[in-house]
């Protein structure tokens, strides 16, 4: 176990547009906002508020450096238990509507993927 695990996060200093700095903790994102972290994906200062648990518009405060060491970091901390809780959802959804996550897929323009009723039957 890491000491980012054991304390649920990493404190970094940031510095900020005015020139000062501050002190930010880079959190594990709880599972209950998990569906927050999914709706965040499409906008990084959103993102970046939520990986500090900080208020909207917080993120505007930030240099460009500190703002993308956020987003790598937050990243690093929640990708791998965020992806395996993802999974977990789609396989849910697959079980209330089967083959929804493909037609989600091809509506993005995605490939289908893997996993998917889809993806199987064009591998078989």
């Amino acid at each position: 176990m890491t000491t980012e695990t054991l304390f649920g996060g990493l404190e970094i200093e940031v510095t900020l547009v005015s020139g000062g700095t501050e002190k930010a903790f880079i959190r594990q994102i709880p599972i209950r906002q998990m569906p927050q972290m999914l709706a965040a994906l499409e906008d990084e200062n959103r993102l970046v508020e939520l990986f500090c648990d900080k208020p909207e518009g917080w993120s505007d405060s930030l240099s460009v450096e500190s703002f993308e060491k956020i987003v790598t970091e937050g990243e690093r901390l929640n990708a791998d238990f965020f992806s395996r809780w993802v999974q977990r959802r789609l396989t849910r959804q697959e079980k209330v509507m089967p083959g929804i996550t493909a037609q989600l897929a091809r509506n993005a323009g995605l490939p289908s993927p893997i996993g998917s009723p889809s993806a199987q039957s064009a591998a078989g």
